[in-house]
């Protein structure tokens, strides 16, 4: 095992509108794939809650160093601004022993009390901790716990049960039908906020930070006293962002394509364009400059001209050992024996005759895991399921990039236009929004009618 020794800068930073108070401390320690790194900071009292920032890359596991409290701790709040798998403990005993406690969440009971208050992370492969935001309450009356000032723009809120999974997920876009647009999320703290995408009026996907598999809650707030229209000149939220939402998004809403995401592989006529709000693309294909996946739900909205077919790849790898890269596809056109089609390297496995009209909008979805590519065709509304089809066979399950391509006749040939282009983490069982929702007045306001 190869360790590195080196210091590490932990800056307890509390925003000045929210918590009015800064500490910072250092932290020295000791990383290695898997390795305890524990963090000594020196605190400075009376300036709650405690914000650690960090750059850390897993494996590995930190641990805090004693936080002092004056009475017994009677409740532990923590929340982590993370990717990927992060884990959370805390203690009350000065570490003698952790209990578990969901990102964003309060800890009431469960644990052996005490008044010295840590927290462990374990940060998983492929993964990475940036800050950690804990707090408590004790015996003498002291109440370290983050407090939302943006709640008090909101009359009413609402607990939102949620049924876990297949497995624990960590960051996951939930869907859940808000009913409304002047909508504000928290973890179940009923604090920390949460980043979300607002679709339409009534649809939105919601950021939450650890789903375990017993599931868990978080609140929605509304009743804004702002209630002009979120079309209208009403500014929307920070937190309405659905590049924060979903591990890639585009929308195609500049002016030009946004190169941070795409590399451009023009084909001989080298045609591209972005113009209201859709990426036009005419024997050209663009490929996800960094990002990569290994499955996940590959979801995205396109017409085709007349001559031209919608193609994504779903998979692309390039090796050093093939002359061409290894490309698994997904494709839809109105070309007899090509459809609705899964393809690798251009060389069709299998079609359903379905094919699409000119210049009209649908939406797809490409079901990507380790058993094969489910893709599936959908009115541009999302009303109509159109097509569908498996294959399995599908080689290579490693790692690898998206792509956006169309595929044009020799002659007269069309564009493709892509709307929007998104993925989602791929579960075998999802988790989903249940029953037992409550509402009730905010900060003590009047009951909703």
């Amino acid at each position: 095992m190869i360790n590195s020794i080196f210091s590490l800068e932990a800056i307890e930073k509390v925003e000045e509108d929210e918590m009015n108070k800064y500490t910072v401390g250092i932290i020295l320690g000791i990383l290695g794939a898997g390795l305890n790194l524990q963090a000594q900071a020196n605190q400075v009292p009376e300036q709650p809650p405690f914000v650690f920032e960090y750059n850390l890359s897993g494996p590995a596991v930190i641990e805090s160093a004693p936080i002092v409290a004056t009475g017994i701790i009677k409740t532990i709040s923590i929340s982590a601004d993370s990717v990927g798998q992060v884990s959370l403990e805390a203690s009350a005993n000065g570490g003698i022993a952790y209990t578990k406690i969901i990102n964003g969440s309060l800890l009431m009971d469960g644990f052996i009390p005490g008044n010295q208050l840590r927290f462990r992370v374990n940060i998983g492969a492929d993964s990475s901790l940036n800050k950690i935001v804990i707090g408590y309450t004790d015996s003498s009356g002291v109440a370290k716990l983050y407090r939302n000032p943006d709640l008090a723009n909101y009359k009413y809120h609402k607990e939102i049960y949620i049924s876990g999974g297949s497995q624990e997920v960590f960051n996951y876009p939930l869907y859940l039908n808000s009913g409304r647009d002047d909508i504000y999320f928290t973890a179940a703290d009923g604090q920390t906020p949460l980043y979300y995408y607002l679709e339409d009026k009534t649809n939105c996907y919601v950021k939450v930070p650890q789903i375990p598999k017993e599931g868990t809650k978080i609140y929605m707030y509304y009743g804004s006293e702002d209630r002009r229209p979120r079309t209208e000149d009403r500014e929307p939220s920070k937190y309405d962002d659905p590049n924060k939402v979903f591990p890639f998004f585009d929308d195609f809403g500049g002016r030009v394509l946004n190169e941070k995401k795409w590399e451009i592989i023009p084909g001989l006529k080298k045609e591209y364009n972005v113009k209201d709000g859709y990426l036009q693309l005419k024997d050209c294909l663009v490929l996800s400059r960094n990002f990569k996946t290994k499955q996940g739900i590959l979801e995205f909205k396109a017409k085709a001209e007349e001559n031209s077919g919608i193609q994504v790849i779903a998979r692309s790898k390039v090796s050093a050992q093939a002359l061409f890269p290894y490309e698994q596809i997904v494709y839809s056109s109105s070309y007899p024996g090509a459809e609705h089609t899964i393809a690798i390297n251009n060389i069709a496995k299998l079609n359903v005759s379905k094919p699409i009209k000119p210049l009209t909008d649908y939406m797809y979805k490409a079901t990507i895991n380790s058993t094969g590519i489910l893709f599936e065709r959908y009115s541009g509304d999302q009303q109509e399921k159109q097509a569908q089809i498996k294959f399995y066979d599908m080689g290579s399950t490693d790692e690898s990039y998206i792509g956006l391509k169309s595929d044009a006749a020799a002659f007269n040939a069309g564009s493709v236009y892509f709307d929007w282009v998104r993925i989602r983490p791929y579960v075998e069982v999802e988790p989903v929004v249940v029953g037992g929702v409550r509402t009730s007045p905010t900060f003590g306001m009047k009951e909703e009618d």
